[in-house]
């Protein structure tokens, strides 16, 4: 598999946000690492669980900062958030039962096209009524 490069059209212009994004992108790529070294079943778990962790870490605070501006789609926005853990959480169990590398294969697939289509669609739409929030 291809390293996940960053690129400058993934930012949606809130500098945490923006960070914290860049940090999902870098544990997709660990997971990358682990999968072609042949290294699944060791590490993987480990990489999954970093990955879950950082995940419910990154949308408490996106969460947040919508809370605070008073961003209108909060709760659609936190809708999403709880469906993609759930099933995070179901793709894990998977690879817990002995699937590991089907289940980490899945997870990347999952997490790459959700991530990439939440940060293009989704979070340029909190981050511009924040930024307009911002300069009023």
């Amino acid at each position: 598999m291809d390293m996940l490069v960053w690129e400058e059209g993934y930012k949606i212009g809130h500098r945490e946000m923006d960070s914290q994004h860049l940090i999902l992108f870098s544990l997709l790529n660990q997971l990358d690492i682990n999968i072609n070294n042949g290294m699944a079943r060791e590490c993987v778990a480990d990489v999954l669980g970093a990955l879950g962790s950082y995940i419910e870490y990154h949308f408490s605070h996106e969460e947040q900062l919508m809370a605070e501006y008073g961003y209108p789609g909060l709760e659609n926005h936190c809708s999403a958030h709880r469906a993609f853990i759930a099933q995070i959480d179901r793709l894990q169990e998977s690879a817990a039962s002995g699937g590991t590398l089907a289940a980490a294969l899945k997870i990347r697939g999952f997490v790459l096209d959700w991530l990439l289509g939440h940060i293009l669609d989704t979070d340029v739409d909190y981050a511009r009524f924040i930024a307009a929030a911002a300069k009023s």
